[in-house]
């Protein structure tokens, strides 16, 4: 695993016993990261429901891809940064995924006239299989967030 992996410590007073556990990772704007992106969501979410570990990480898998191919970054990706965040709350876990974005980036659902094609169907896969998701972006980069309700 790469030197980079940062965990930002649990929010919240300490021992209160519905504050959040939040884990960041910083990656490399490179296609092998997602493999490691799906690494930390297996090990972080190892304790829940397979179906929701396996919706996340299929979720997490498709906004990390779309960062490293929409961030905007120059030559080899090494350059840019990518963060996936891991908020596991009581009801629910939320992912966000934030890149330094890209001139008219707005992250958007395209059509789905190819279905066999080897691309454009990441935000319709997040769409199928989160509960909600959503996108913010500003002058600072890019967000793309979505949650996946525990049973």
């Amino acid at each position: 695993m790469s030197g980079y992996v940062r965990q930002i410590p649990t929010c919240g007073a300490r021992g209160e016993a519905s504050a959040p556990l939040m884990k960041g990772l910083l990656l490399k704007c490179l296609p092998e990261e997602v493999s490691l992106a799906r690494r930390a969501i297996r090990k972080s979410l190892s304790g829940y429901r397979r179906e929701v570990v396996d919706n996340v990480e299929q979720c997490a898998s498709e906004t990390v891809a779309n960062a490293i191919v929409h961030s905007g970054g120059e030559g080899d990706g090494e350059d840019v940064t990518i963060m996936l965040v891991i908020v596991e709350l009581r009801e629910k876990v939320r992912i966000e995924v934030i890149d330094g974005g890209a001139e008219g980036g707005v992250p958007e659902i395209g059509a789905h006239d190819d279905m066999e094609g080897e691309s454009g169907r990441g935000l319709f896969i997040v769409e199928t299989l989160a509960d909600a998701w959503g996108t913010y972006v500003d002058e600072h980069g890019r967000n793309v967030w979505f949650e996946v309700n525990l049973p």
